[in-house]
């Protein structure tokens, strides 16, 4: 059994589950990720669900469909996106997110919301190696499009399907007597349906438990478009980075707080947002 790698809810549970998301695309693309699936597997007939919610602004020079600048502006979105995983057995992890979004554009002479379900998230998850301290996985996943209200402008999220396949590894580490550290890092190809680009996604987390009752984790998250879309479909590329803590109050429930900036994005607004999440492990 794993006794380094830091989780939410573990002071009755092994610290090798990890209950700290996935794909925002468009205009929702550059919120933070209320949670992440991680390279270890959930324990067979356990897991957890997150509810979070997730707030962003951008100061932007807008886009049109062709991602060209279009003029000044700002966008606001809030979103919100249960997050499940729930162990099949010893190796197979399954997961499913509903995002429900809402987003303001104001431009000038152009003042747009929308809001409606953007999308609904599937994965699965098999894991090929576990030991002490290391864990290596696989992971399969669809985000099908949601039904909004309005489907033109702003787009709440991309009009087809989008397919990933997904390498996963994570590494405990021993810090101090009493104090437990983790690296994750994931590599992805997601194949975009329809005109967009596909994207390379990458993302590496650095992260400590200090107290049982407390984690803290950092994140560096890219998608980089693969500049391979057709006719005017999106290509946008993206890196973020975040600072998470997470509070366990008891057992089995916990309160996260992230915070997300990104660095450098094309075809995108660069803005800031976080989250603030409510977890309950099972």
């Amino acid at each position: 059994m794993n006794t380094y790698f830091p989780c939410v809810g573990s002071r009755l549970l092994p610290r090798r589950w990890l209950a700290p998301r996935l794909v925002w695309v468009l205009l929702a693309l550059a919120q933070p990720c209320p949670a992440q699936a991680g390279a270890w597997p959930q324990p067979e007939d356990g897991g957890f669900i997150t509810f979070p919610l997730a707030p962003y602004q951008a100061r932007t020079k807008g886009f049109d469909r062709r991602g060209e600048p279009s003029g000044f502006g700002s966008q606001r979105s809030l979103e919100f996106g249960p997050y499940w995983e729930h162990g099949l057995s010893r190796r197979w992890t399954i997961g499913l997110q509903p995002r429900v979004t809402a987003i303001w554009m104001n431009e000038p002479g152009n003042h747009n919301s929308n809001h409606g379900l953007s999308e609904v998230q599937a994965f699965a998850r098999y894991n090929l190696y576990l030991a002490d301290r290391d864990s290596v996985s696989v992971q399969a996943g669809v985000g099908i499009p949601g039904v909004s209200q309005r489907a033109d402008n702003p787009s709440l999220a991309e009009p087809n399907a989008t397919y990933e396949l997904r390498l996963l590894y994570g590494r405990g580490i021993p810090i101090a007597p009493g104090v437990n550290g983790f690296f994750d890092t994931q590599i992805a190809y997601r194949y975009r349906s329809g005109p967009a680009a596909d994207v390379l996604f990458l993302k590496n987390t650095l992260g400590v438990r200090p107290r049982d009752e407390w984690a803290f984790w950092v994140q560096s998250i890219t998608d980089i478009g693969l500049r391979n879309g057709r006719g005017v479909g999106a290509d946008y590329s993206a890196q973020r980075l975040t600072a998470s803590a997470v509070w366990d109050v008891t057992a089995h429930s916990s309160l996260e707080f992230t915070l997300l900036r990104e660095m450098a994005t094309r075809h995108v607004p660069r803005g800031q947002g976080g989250v603030l999440a409510y977890w309950y492990r099972y």
